[in-house]
């Protein structure tokens, strides 16, 4: 059994053989963006002065607003919203509310004009751009199409992409005017019974007009997901094609179509990355990117030499790598299904389409941006890495932040959703406390050039790295004695973890994990959690304060699966090694709650007796409890259960024994249970 292990960030790029210590962020500020109701974060931006820029969704009739002149969000209406805060991220300089659309996308030109890209309730996607003041609406564009990204060249001229099966209003002269007729493998031959989707662009004014618009794919489905213009107003897309005669050019990476994967309906291929020129006109570059197994891009960011920058995920353990790549093994999920578990990779591009570098990434690669070095920062919802110019060293790293975009002095300003892990403020936030509902938008301004400093991204069951008690959704609950572990970055030896003002034992600390025992005099309904250390401090977060939150420690230390348990004769429980029914097997918790006598925080539990029971009850559906306390030799907060097995308890590699603590099941491990001929003498 493990109390602890580094499922850290840390641990996660070591593991994968990445040599040296990548830098971690300094938090410049961290705030809630939200009210009572639901509010959602979709896209982020920033500008020349550093201001942040977040789009997303509210039915919050409290959200921020400076102005109601677009709209008032209402639990019956939701609408979406524009915000933009200050460079300090401690006020707002304007923020609206868009009656009737839901945002999709985000572009902010150079005078501080924002492009949102957004779709009515009807389905219709358009353009709608906003002064520069947030007072008014310079002009709104129907597209015609579903749109799903947004970028702008330096006269301001919007482009779009995605996928369309028709109604792409080309323009003359555009490189691909329609679909392809009907052929090999088409969607015709498919439950669609027509011609199958192709990616499109469409570039408008800054004026509102459709200056150009082109299709562009093959037979088969194709999808732009990707879309960045460089200087020069080339554009270039990534995204997925399912086609075997998608445009490549004479100077492709890969001319060849790598084939075809079905899962049922659904169709995957290869990644594609295309370069057309500002007249939509001409494919100045094309390839097909990937490998055997599917392969999709999904971010694209270019540099001021007009370098492409693509990530995105694949399954395939053949993706063409580079000699020089910081990654050249597949580290993804051999055995999902299409679609899920895939790596991540990065490739760069010159502006002529030759490869610079090329390689794996583990994690992800849904977001893409380039500082004035050439050095990408990709990621998302998996961690960010920060890979050199030449794609051979990774130079900083943080725990992932749904959608994020640099400035101009390379801060990273990312934005998310708290309902996906606990959000601690810095002191002199904008908005410091959650305001309600099932989430709030949570933006962060993140600078890897300055010392890390404390940043929390979770506080869960060191047990089973959950949130609380429910199983399906993040329930943000702890229970005096807990034993937690906080992931983030910037912890060290000096780093404090505080309940309502009273410090945890803390007993283990690496730069991004801690691991404490909850003060077993933690009461109240709610608890305000912060931590600092010598220079900085965060939060409070905000958990819910329960009796117990009991989770089961697993063998392998993961959270979940074999359970570390040990049958009567000392031995551990096993697949190889299973318990006889009507024997007692000895389990672990953490979470199990007070403990009777209370036991002084931190101390370690004595190995003889008398020991101090569990305050809560205790059973199990399989079996009797014989024992509930204090686990001998280990700090006070770890709770062993001794369980006598049922004759007539199922057997099998798997069992789950269904533990009960007082009101809460501890439903993450299994045991291993063989036949039994007779009880044992307890």
């Amino acid at each position: 059994m493990r109390l602890f292990y580094s499922g850290s960030l840390l641990l996660f790029l070591t593991v994968r053989g990445w040599s040296g210590t990548p830098a971690l962020p300094h938090v410049d500020f961290a705030t809630y963006l939200g009210g009572s109701g639901d509010d959602s974060s979709v896209r982020v931006a920033t500008d020349a002065a550093g201001n942040t820029y977040v789009v997303g969704s509210t039915n919050s009739p409290d959200f921020p607003l400076t102005s109601t002149a677009f709209g008032v969000p209402s639990p019956s209406q939701a609408c979406a919203f524009v915000t933009k805060l200050n460079a300090g991220g401690n006020g707002l300089v304007w923020s609206v509310c868009m009656a009737g659309l839901t945002a999709q996308g985000l572009a902010v030109d150079a005078a501080g004009e924002v492009y949102l890209l957004a779709s009515t309730g009807s389905g219709v996607t358009l353009i709608c751009k906003v002064d520069g003041a947030g007072d008014r609406i310079l002009w709104q564009l129907p597209l015609g199409v579903a749109a799903e990204a947004i970028a702008l060249d330096p006269a301001g001229n919007a482009y779009v992409t995605g996928s369309a099966s028709a109604g792409v209003p080309t323009t003359a002269g555009a490189y691909q005017i329609q679909q392809p007729q009907l052929g090999p493998g088409n969607c015709s031959e498919r439950v669609f019974q027509y011609a199958c989707p192709n990616a499109f662009v469409m570039k408008v004014s800054a004026q509102g007009t459709i200056l150009a618009a082109t299709y562009l794919g093959g037979y088969g489905p194709d999808n732009a997901g990707g879309i960045a213009v460089d200087g020069q107003g080339n554009v270039w897309l990534t995204g997925q094609t399912v086609s075997p005669n998608f445009p490549v050019t004479a100077n492709a990476l890969e001319p060849t179509f790598h084939g075809e994967i079905d899962f049922g309906p659904l169709r995957y291929g290869d990644a594609f990355v295309s370069e057309l020129d500002p007249t939509l006109s001409r494919v100045l570059y094309s390839t097909y990117l990937g490998g055997a197994e599917e392969d999709v891009g999904e971010a694209i960011a270019v540099d001021s030499a007009g370098s492409a920058y693509v990530t995105g995920g694949t399954a395939s353990s053949d993706f063409p790598t580079t000699a020089n790549a910081l990654q050249r093994t597949y580290t993804g999920s051999p055995n999902g299904p299409p679609g899920t578990g895939l790596g991540g990779f990065a490739v760069k591009f010159s502006s002529s389409g030759s490869v610079v570098y090329s390689t794996y990434l583990s994690g992800g690669g849904n977001t893409a941006a380039v500082d004035g070095e050439g050095n990408l920062y990709a990621g998302g919802n998996a961690p960010i890495l920060v890979l050199s110019a030449d794609g051979s060293t990774l130079l900083a790293a943080s725990p992932g932040i749904g959608a994020f975009a640099l400035d101009s002095q390379n801060r990273m300003h990312a934005a998310e959703n708290s309902a996906g892990f606990l959000s601690f403020p810095t002191a002199g936030a904008f908005q410091p406390a959650f305001g309600g509902g099932a989430s709030d938008a949570w933006i962060v301004e993140m600078d890897f050039s300055q010392p890390a400093s404390p940043w929390v991204t979770n506080l869960a069951n060191a047990a089973d790295f959950r949130n609380g008690t429910n199983p399906y959704y993040s329930t943000y609950d702890v229970a005096p004695g807990e034993i937690v572990t906080v992931f983030g970055t910037g912890f060290d030896a000096q780093t404090q973890l505080l309940f309502n003002g009273v410090a945890a034992p803390i007993f283990y600390t690496s730069p991004t994990q801690i691991n404490a025992v909850v003060p077993f005099e933690l009461s109240g309904q709610t608890a305000a959690i912060t931590v600092k250390n010598a220079t900085a401090t965060i939060g409070p977060g905000t958990m819910n304060v329960l009796a117990e939150v009991p989770a089961l420690f697993t063998l392998d230390g993961s959270g979940s699966g074999q359970a570390a348990a040990l049958n009567q004769d000392g031995s551990v429980n096993s697949a190889s090694n299973p318990a006889a029914r009507g024997s007692v097997i000895s389990l672990f918790l953490s979470g199990a709650g007070a403990l009777t006598p209370l036991p002084a925080d931190g101390s370690i539990t004595p190995l003889a007796p008398p020991f101090a029971t569990l305050a809560q009850g205790s059973s199990a559906v399989y079996g009797q409890v014989v024992y509930a306390g204090a686990a001998p030799g280990l700090v006070a907060g770890a709770v062993q259960i001794n369980l006598l097995i049922n004759d007539d308890a199922p057997t099998g590699n798997s069992v789950n024994l269904e533990l009960y603590i007082g009101n809460y099941w501890a439903y993450n491990a299994t045991v291993a249970v063989g036949p039994g001929a007779r009880r044992t003498a307890i």
